[in-house]
């Protein structure tokens, strides 16, 4: 009898240990300063495709991680890509090889630019590559660098 007692303690100081958050708007605010959106202008090709996707969405990761703002609506800043050139290369040839043979290192180019309310402001090549690793390399550490590259650029350490 005595645990059945602190048995229903304990559940009632568990579930009482819930938490929870409420707010009210009294006057609405955006933020419009540091949104972004991203555009792909890749070309048709399904290879290119997805990469630009891949890369879009290691770009959306990083872009979460900064001071923008992802948005659709009225952006203040665009930033269109294209892959230019995609290769993923062999998982099994950069093991074996341990990153020496050059055909089996996984590349990509993107042509990046950022646009200011319809203004050029900035235009990079950025070109990442995989060549090994304990475990071959993936692509998405590829599209990562990238991603990161890119990032470097926007906040302006390059």
């Amino acid at each position: 009898m005595k645990y059945y007692f602190y048995f229903i303690i304990s559940i009632f100081l568990f579930f009482s240990a819930c938490s929870g958050v409420d707010s009210r708007v009294n006057k609405s605010f955006k933020n419009t300063e540091n949104t972004i959106t991203l555009k792909d202008l890749t070309a048709r090709d399904y290879r290119m495709m997805d990469a630009g996707s891949q890369l879009e969405s290691a770009l959306e990761d990083t872009i979460a991680r900064s001071m923008f703002i992802i948005t659709h609506e009225n952006p203040k800043y665009i930033l269109k890509y294209k892959v230019l050139d995609y290769d993923k290369g062999s998982r099994l040839g950069r093991i074996s090889t341990f990153g020496i043979s050059k055909s089996a290192h996984a590349k990509l180019e993107v042509k990046v630019a950022l646009y200011d309310e319809g203004e050029k402001v900035g235009a990079w090549t950025v070109d990442a590559w995989v060549k090994g690793g304990p475990f071959g390399g993936s692509p998405a550490s590829l599209f990562q660098k990238a991603a990161d590259e890119i990032m470097n650029h926007l906040r302006g350490d390059f």
